[in-house]
């Protein structure tokens, strides 16, 4: 595997002191400086890597994405079937422990608030759910048809709506009121989704 490039390590060190700089004082509040401090480079070398704050939070929230994704990976057993990949995922999305990272939850959740007002994180957020949502449209009609049931395109598609929600809920809660449910969300998603009994 051939070594990343200096730009691409720089890069993600910015990304980085961003997500840093959120976590201290939102996105807003996160100037270009304090990135740079974050990061431990100068503000220039932000200039250099990136044109605009913005630039970063889009290249934080492919990474936040991606990194999602890897964890699902990690927790996905082998042959798994609808139900284990779909508490793969759950979990993945949800559990704490190894791989969880608050810092990382809270930036998702400024990044949804940021994709209210800014097109260009909206579209990006909008495509990594609707990739979601798309995977677990998939998943549940598997489980239906695993179980030999039946779900139609639109109910597979509310319920992995309603699964979505939950998670960027719990997301929100675990940002704005740390402590007050903690590691709920996972159990009662897989029994909303009959999973678990």
């Amino acid at each position: 595997m051939p070594r990343p490039s200096n730009t691409e390590q720089r890069r993600r060190q910015i990304v980085q002191g961003l997500m840093t700089a959120m976590a201290d004082k939102g996105y807003e509040k996160a100037s270009i400086q304090s990135i740079a401090k974050a990061a431990g480079l100068s503000p220039g070398l932000i200039h250099y890597h990136f044109k605009t704050k913005q630039d970063i939070l889009l290249a934080l929230t492919e990474q936040l994405s991606q990194q999602a994704q890897q964890r699902f990976q990690q927790r996905l057993p082998a042959n798994a079937d609808a139900r284990a990949t779909l508490c793969a995922w759950i979990d993945a999305a949800l559990a704490l422990g190894e791989g969880s990272d608050p810092q990382a939850v809270a930036s998702w959740v400024m990044i949804g608030a940021e994709a209210v007002r800014l097109t260009e994180v909206r579209q990006l957020y909008r495509r990594i759910i609707d990739q979601q949502q798309a995977l677990l449209c998939q998943l549940l009609q598997q489980l239906a048809q695993q179980r030999g049931e039946t779900i139609s395109a639109g109910q597979a598609s509310e319920a992995a709506t309603f699964a979505i929600a939950s998670i960027e809920g719990a997301y929100q809660l675990a940002t704005t009121a740390p402590g007050s449910a903690q590691g709920y969300a996972a159990r009662w998603l897989k029994q909303a989704l009959g999973l678990i009994h």
